[in-house]
């Protein structure tokens, strides 16, 4: 690629405004589709299978989000080592990270697969599976795990694909894996009769589907041309994009943790309640899918802003990478803002999207969301906090930021606060920890605009000089 080339780059030159929503819209929409494909089967699980359906999906979730967050460990790495290497005009590094990070990916969804193939019994209890629930839980876990090579694979690709300039075919390949699943999952659990079991085999076989057509785009990249050498494997290499794609993957893993806990405690302190034990664990796997639904527009504007962010960065337009922070944050939080409105005054129905159950089960839905979702409207803030810093290529910062709400705070909020207020404690624990992660995101995310405008300001003396 030679200079004019990297000049004329719309990342570098194309109106910030424009560039976003260009990148955004689809994204917004993959993150989205990303986020129904568990959603569906829970809508038709709760329809067709009840309550303890809902619940099976809820024990595995916490392990398919293992298999996201390997995928974004090379997949976020990839996508923004692949910006900044454009914006260095280095596209030979670009394709070399592109070959490395699919094989990473084929060879640890292997692993990963057969691992917990070997111990999900034993997994599904660590998440806190009740006697009711676990028999449901293995039958939709031993489907559904077949599938994570699939999704490993393909959600590497895909991030690369956004960041090569075309998010309309990311946006397609997560779209026709998600509308198939759709229609698959109705098909095997009302009409073959197939349980859990069926919506877990739509699943794969939809997310194989999205898979092969990522694959499709490695021949038609725009801005690199893969090569043989691009797929010689450079264990150095393969660091480098887990080292850029740490904050994700923890940020995302962070879930799995909080699973681990907070299903326990449910599941525990909700023994104790009138609810009993499988209410509380469903209810609060339900309100996180609901949530995350609204999440994922504003985490599908964050990552569009990713490449225009990192290809700024290395160019050292630092102007243009402030405004693009500000658009983005903005954007973010006003969608923020809507799902919480929407959380508060929409509870029962939301909750009522995947069956009707007790009124006892109603009664938690309603204090579930109007609890832990309190200040989710503060959400925006680590979110970009944590784009931003990965973007400009900082890892450590992503991490710490990206670590600040699951890990830092609400786990030892969960545990202290439940000790005292029992089952209504795990769920004050996630506004309070929303809180606090606000502020501490919030500072970094300052601290590091005053640093852009300061380098901006020395590099002006230079050329008065």
């Amino acid at each position: 690629m030679n200079e004019s080339q990297t000049v004329a780059n719309p990342l570098g030159t194309e109106r910030i405004g424009k560039l976003l929503r260009s990148f955004a819209i689809p994204g917004v929409i993959s993150m989205v589709i990303n986020s129904l494909y568990n959603m569906v089967d829970q809508v038709f699980i709760g329809q067709g299978v009840g309550m303890l359906g809902n619940g099976a999906t809820n024990i595995i979730a916490p392990i398919a989000t293992c298999a996201i967050a390997l995928s974004s460990l090379f997949g976020d790495g990839l996508a923004t080592y692949f910006s900044l290497q454009l914006g260095k005009r280095e596209p030979e590094k670009a394709s070399k990270a592109v070959g490395n990070a699919v094989i990473a990916g084929i060879g640890v969804s292997i692993l990963f697969t057969v691992l917990v193939q070997a111990f999900l019994t034993p997994l599904c209890r660590v998440f806190g599976a009740t006697d009711n629930i676990l028999p449901y839980a293995m039958e939709y876990g031993r489907v559904i795990v077949l599938g994570f090579p699939f999704v490993i694979v393909g959600v590497i690709v895909n991030g690369v694909v956004r960041a090569d300039g075309s998010p309309r075919y990311s946006m397609f390949s997560m779209m026709l894996g998600s509308i198939l699943n759709v229609f698959l999952d109705p098909l095997f659990i009302f009409v073959f009769n197939m349980g859990v079991g069926g919506a877990a085999l739509a699943t794969i076989i939809s997310q194989f589907i999205s898979m092969a057509l990522n694959l499709a785009y490695l021949f038609r990249f725009k801005n690199i041309k893969l090569t043989r050498e691009s797929f010689r494997f450079r264990f150095s290499l393969a660091g480098m994009l887990a080292s850029l794609g740490i904050a994700s993957c923890l940020n995302t893993m962070t879930s799995t943790i909080i699973a681990i806990v907070s299903n326990n405690m449910l599941t525990h302190y909700g023994a104790q309640s009138v609810y009993g034990a499988d209410i509380p664990i469903t209810v609060f796997g339900l309100c996180m899918k609901v949530s995350m639904l609204f999440f994922s527009v504003a985490m599908g504007i964050s990552s569009a802003s990713r490449p225009i962010l990192g290809f700024n960065y290395g160019a050292e337009k630092y102007s243009r990478v402030k405004k693009t922070l500000y658009l983005t944050l903005g954007s973010a939080t006003v969608v923020m803002v809507i799902a919480w409105l929407i959380y508060l005054i929409f509870p029962l129905p939301l909750i009522r999207i995947f069956g009707t159950e007790s009124s006892l089960y109603e009664e938690f839905a309603v204090k579930c969301f109007r609890i832990y979702l309190l200040t989710s409207c503060l959400g925006g803030v680590q979110l970009c906090a944590g784009t931003l810093f990965q973007a400009i290529g900082k890892p450590a910062m992503a991490t710490v930021v990206s670590l600040a709400k699951q890990v830092i705070f609400y786990i030892p909020a969960m545990l202290v606060l439940a000790s005292v207020l029992g089952l209504d404690g795990v769920l004050w624990a996630g506004p309070l920890s929303e809180l606090l992660a606000f502020f501490l995101g919030g500072g970094l995310m300052i601290r590091e605009i005053r640093k852009m405008g300061n380098t901006e300001l020395e590099e002006t003396v230079c050329q008065n000089d």
